[in-house]
């Protein structure tokens, strides 16, 4: 197989991936998954569930190889092999154990504006039914900004990308193109996604898979941060807060984009950011499959993200991904430091509040994945 060779021809076996993940520690794993990949042995469905796939081993490896470019392609062999589990189908859209369809059975879902509009926003589904707030507050600065908008919401529009980290590439194939369609026919010239793997997938998944797009791809925080350099958002309430902002592994180190919400941010009065660039930056413990496959290991993950933050004097942690506000949420209901979304954050500095219910959230998300998943919560192997 043509990436088992390019990774073994170049690894140099310094150990630098498995000092900074989070997840693995066994210098053998390499091996392993040389071996699943060349068909001459078999491996053990750990090795690959445990990847929150955040990247941190390719930021580390002097070659940029790391762990994780393995682990993809060995999650597609198992699935092919094996077939789909629950815990991968309950993002399919077309899945009858899907966890926003039945998110939607249990809360009322937000309806938003679905007239044409030159600029589409797409909260995604966590920002549709788990993390509301991220795209009620979004909303409300296009509509303070006198945005020409319109929001493409819902669990019929699902981007795909989630699915196919956990190695199925069907929802992808099967809505990416209808979802290029529905943003043409709505008359975008810009698309702003809030979810970090929605980003990656109209920016950089559907171009390849679909050819190039005919408008322009920005996460909300590239947007927020133009909107507030034209001048049509101003922030003038003063926040005093030390914040720390964390960085989404699939925005940051995926995508490059790190930038935007810093300066964001720094408009800001009163608020001092900690962390001004994404050095030492670390995994919430969500991604990858991870948060539903191991949910307290999970946790724990996303636990050292308050230690950062109380390390560097800070009283806030600042984010813009749905799965890392849920997962930083569930782990600090105890903790002092308070959790905000990136567009939730500027909104209250624009004179706009919105009311949280995080209990509820919680409750209801993990209602729905006791529902959704066979022995959810039990310890797996």
């Amino acid at each position: 197989m043509e990436i088992v060779e390019k990774h073994r021809s170049k690894c140099t076996e310094c150990g630098q991936c498995l000092e900074v993940c989070p997840r693995y520690n066994d210098p053998g794993l390499l091996d392993r998954l040389y071996g699943y990949l060349e068909g001459r042995s078999e491996i053990d469905a750990g090795s690959l569930l445990r990847c929150l796939t955040c990247g941190l081993c390719t930021g580390a490896c002097p070659e940029e190889l790391g762990i994780k470019m393995l682990i993809s392609p060995a999650r597609q062999k198992w699935v092919n092999e094996n077939g789909l589990t629950d815990r991968q189908t309950m993002v399919d859209p077309e899945a009858k154990n899907n966890l926003f369809r039945k998110i939607a059975e249990l809360d009322e879902t937000p309806v938003y504006r679905e007239s044409p509009g030159s600029v589409v926003y797409f909260p995604g589904c966590a920002g549709t039914y788990i993390n509301k707030i991220m795209a009620q507050a979004s909303i409300a600065l296009l509509e303070k900004a006198a945005v020409d908008y319109t929001v493409l919401s819902g669990v019929e529009y699902c981007c795909g990308a989630v699915s196919a980290g956990a190695g199925d590439s069907g929802p992808i194939r099967r809505n990416g193109q209808r979802n290029i369609e529905e943003i043409r026919k709505r008359g975008a010239k810009i698309l702003i996604t809030a979810c970090p793997g929605c980003f990656k997938a109209f920016k950089d998944i559907y171009p390849r898979m679909f050819g190039k797009l005919d408008f322009q791809v920005l996460h909300v925080s590239q947007y927020l941060e133009l909107l507030i350099r034209e001048g049509k958002l101003t922030p003038e309430t003063v926040l005093n807060h030390k914040a720390f902002y964390h960085d989404p592994c699939h925005l940051t180190r995926a995508m490059g984009v790190y930038r935007e919400a810093r300066e964001v941010l720094g408009h800001i009065q009163g608020t001092e950011l900690a962390n001004k660039t994404p050095e030492n930056s670390a995994c919430c413990g969500f991604g990858g499959g991870v948060r539903v496959n191991y949910p307290s290991e999970s946790l724990d993950v996303a636990s050292d993200r308050y230690r950062a933050a109380e390390n560097l004097g800070c009283d806030i942690i600042i984010t813009n991904c749905g799965g890392c506000m849920q997962n930083l949420i569930e782990a600090g209901k105890d903790e002092k430091i308070k959790v905000f979304d990136l567009a939730e954050y500027l909104s209250l500095a624009c004179g706009i509040k919105i009311e949280r219910e995080d209990s509820r959230m919680l409750e209801l998300v993990n209602r729905a994945y006791k529902l959704c998943i066979s022995g959810y919560g039990k310890p797996r192997s």
